[in-house]
């Protein structure tokens, strides 16, 4: 069965505007992952009991590097994990490799604005399905 996760719209801390516009981070997920990041990231918080051990174990998968060419202080790797966003949106869940990242939030890059497109606000529902990584 696929993987999903059902959490809640929140507003994010702000930090993935930045990221998604630095040239290295957008050029890597250009071709590692085909998506041109529109600016900043969706925030979810997942509140939904079965969705959390998913989320777990999702976080323990390697998934798809995402390599910080600095090593400033406010430089980090991260993981990416391809995803559908409620049924439609081609997107992808980017994990920052950071001390202290709150465990129940997920954050989405897709190459249109997700809540425009699907008309949410914060605390709306939202649905994500895990796509199937090719091996190799």
């Amino acid at each position: 069965s696929a993987e999903t996760l059902v959490g809640r719209l929140a507003t994010g801390i702000g930090q993935g505007e930045h990221f998604t516009r630095l040239d290295w981070a957008r050029a890597q997920f250009i071709g590692r992952l085909g998506i041109d990041p529109y600016p900043g990231t969706v925030n979810m918080i997942v509140d939904d009991p079965n969705s959390m051990p998913v989320w777990v174990r999702i976080k323990r998968t390697p998934g798809i590097r995402i390599d910080n060419p600095g090593d400033g202080p406010h430089d980090c790797d991260a993981r990416c994990y391809p995803v559908t966003v409620a049924g439609r949106i081609d997107g992808a869940i980017v994990v920052p490799e950071i001390d202290n990242y709150p465990s129940a939030q997920v954050e989405i890059i897709a190459d249109i604005s997700v809540r425009a497109a699907l008309g949410i606000e914060d605390g709306d529902p939202v649905q994500i399905v895990l796509k199937r990584q090719r091996s190799g």
